[in-house]
């Protein structure tokens, strides 16, 4: 990857009616007039293109079709919604570290829930490699992600229970947060591990190759993972 260059991602609009795209949407939405002052100039043009650049990379490794094909081609369209929910954050991320433009990360954090349902700001650091899918009514706080990340349906990360802690809890490597999963916790999270659906880790360590469920009776069981769920969507072997 080179930093700011795309290099052969086939996109569903050109560059800069991309770039126009995602104005009128921030002016649309929050129509304080201030939009057309900020989103200008050096600090937003390589925040654009390395958003663009990052999610070249990312969807690289997925193995859904309509993200990537076997000979590297790679796909972005405005009109996907998981795609654009990434690209959002990369953006907004990007810009975050670029210039600290709090005025249209603030309106694109916002955007990102009006259009997806998925809360998190633009400090959050995903890591290089990960894939919302249906993500709709996601909570993402801060921690130390790794790549491989899988995030489904109305999920929650709250790590750092503890206040100092926040934001430095280690989740590992080929995660997959189930429908409804929720991470409440100060504690590691393994390598290759899948939260099942509506299962909740609450101030737990959880090793690597674990699979944590909610059973009939509504207990959380902690089981040895025999698949890794992430390993469905993401093309590389997850070691």
């Amino acid at each position: 990857m080179i930093e700011g260059i795309v290099e052969d991602m086939e996109l569903s609009l050109h560059k800069e009616n991309l770039k126009k795209y995602l104005q009128r949407q921030l002016e649309n939405h929050f129509p304080d007039r201030k939009t057309g002052k900020y989103f200008r100039g050096k600090d937003v043009d390589h925040a654009f293109d390395m958003g663009l650049c990052r999610l070249e990379n990312c969807f690289k490794h997925v193995i859904l079709p309509a993200y990537s094909n076997d000979a590297g081609q790679t796909f972005f369209s405005h009109l996907h919604s998981d795609q654009y929910a990434q690209f959002l954050y990369y953006f907004m991320n990007s810009l975050w570290k670029e210039s600290q433009n709090r005025l249209i990360c603030d309106k694109t954090m916002l955007l990102l829930r009006d259009l997806n349902g998925i809360f998190m700001t633009y400090k959050c650091e995903m890591p290089d490699i990960f894939l919302f899918q249906h993500a709709v009514g996601t909570v993402v706080g801060n921690a130390v992600f790794s790549d491989y990340l899988l995030i489904l349906q109305n999920v929650t990360i709250n790590t750092g229970v503890e206040q100092d802690r926040l934001g430095t809890v280690k989740i590992g490597r080929g995660v997959t947060r189930s429908p409804g999963a929720k991470i409440i916790s100060d504690e590691p999270i393994g390598d290759r591990v899948n939260i099942g659906v509506d299962a909740v880790v609450y101030k737990t360590k959880i090793e690597n190759d674990k699979t944590v469920i909610r059973d009939r009776e509504g207990k959380i069981v902690i089981r040895d993972n025999k698949f890794c769920m992430a390993q469905r969507h993401f093309r590389d072997v997850i070691t």
